[in-house]
């Protein structure tokens, strides 16, 4: 079961099948085909992450007076390479910093084109330690990234011209490759293990806190001149989170801190659109409601297998997106209150 969660992870980060991507064949990625921009306030946007697109997680960024901060980057190279120009569309000042909110490969993945740049990345400590070595199970090695685009290309040149669905979808397989090929995971190069970290951007600020959750090495930020919040993968919009590594005795209080600091913030998460309190409030509400389903499944006797079968997901948050993250939310839970959870 934990192969298929991590293949499932994978399958969460590239979900590219559902729209055209790079080949010299096809016309080049757009931003628009990768993310929504979203102005948030002023000087603040999101970057949505589509279905289908080459950005998979939220990232975004918040314009100073004297330069611009970079919260996430995105799955791949050629995402945040479109969100570099939004931004360039937007202002002729420099990017200064950037953030990672955790490790997870769908809000790392460009990395390297900033550190190209010269650009600071601030993240927890933590992401130092997981980033080259944790993200290596949702990145194939390249020799079987290689295989699999010989093995494609050669489907692509015995399928007949007439058969075009069959066509497109290989063609989209094959540009997904040559995108993950372009994915170096490349470390932040600036961390911090607790309390805050103030971004200056001439008067305006960003400030970057880091709370237990998510990963164990959770990073978010405030802008307290606009009260927006990125919360990265600590706060889910309407979607169903995964649980990988996630310790929800800790994450719960968590969101209970933020949302009670923050209560009339605008949040732009890791995942969903952006969101308001009350958003915060039902993903907030489905971790709780989770854990004590499984602790009462525990009670009575379930088995893990049981309690997958057994706990169904509750009408409210069947208009989630990610659904197939029910069933792992219900394994990983049970394992973390019966002890048995193990770092991966």
């Amino acid at each position: 079961m934990r192969r298929a969660l991590i293949l499932m992870m994978i399958g969460l980060a590239l979900t590219l099948a559902s729209q055209p991507t790079s080949r010299k064949t096809e016309a080049a990625p757009k931003a628009e085909d990768d993310f929504q921009l979203v102005k948030v306030a002023d000087g603040v946007y999101a970057g949505i992450a589509k279905s289908g697109g080459l950005a998979s997680g939220n990232a975004g960024f918040v314009i100073g007076d004297d330069g611009v901060v970079i919260f996430d980057t995105f799955f791949t190279p050629v995402a945040i390479e479109e969100l570099i120009g939004e931004i360039e569309k937007l202002t002729k000042l420099p990017i200064k910093f950037a953030v990672n909110s955790h490790y997870h490969l769908d809000h790392t993945g460009g990395n390297q084109v900033l550190v190209a740049r010269g650009v600071p990345i601030i993240a927890h400590d933590n992401v130092a330690l997981w980033q080259m070595t944790k993200n290596r199970r949702f990145l194939p090695v390249l020799e079987e990234l290689q295989k699999r685009h010989a093995d494609l290309e050669k489907q692509l040149g015995e399928t007949l011209e007439d058969q075009k669905d069959k066509r497109s979808q290989l063609q989209r397989q094959i540009s997904r490759n040559e995108v993950l090929q372009t994915i170096k995971l490349t470390n932040p190069t600036v961390t911090f293990n607790s309390g805050s970290m103030h971004l200056r951007l001439g008067r305006r600020e960003v400030v970057l806190f880091t709370l237990p959750g998510h990963t164990g090495g959770d990073v978010f930020a405030y802008v307290p001149d606009a009260n927006v919040v990125f919360t990265g993968d600590l706060g889910w919009s309407k979607t169903l989170p995964n649980l990988i590594d996630a310790t929800v005795v800790d994450w719960i209080p968590t969101l209970d801190k933020i949302l009670s600091q923050y209560g009339t913030a605008r949040f732009i998460p890791g995942h969903g659109e952006v969101a308001g309190a009350a958003e915060m409030h039902d993903f907030r509400d489905y971790l709780d409601d989770l854990r004590n389903r499984v602790k009462q499944a525990i009670a009575n006797g379930l088995t893990v297998d049981q309690a997958k079968q057994q706990l169904t997901l509750p009408e409210k948050y069947k208009t989630f997106a990610f659904p197939n993250f029910a069933q792992p939310n219900v394994e990983d839970m049970y394992k973390e209150l019966m002890g048995t959870k193990q770092a991966r």
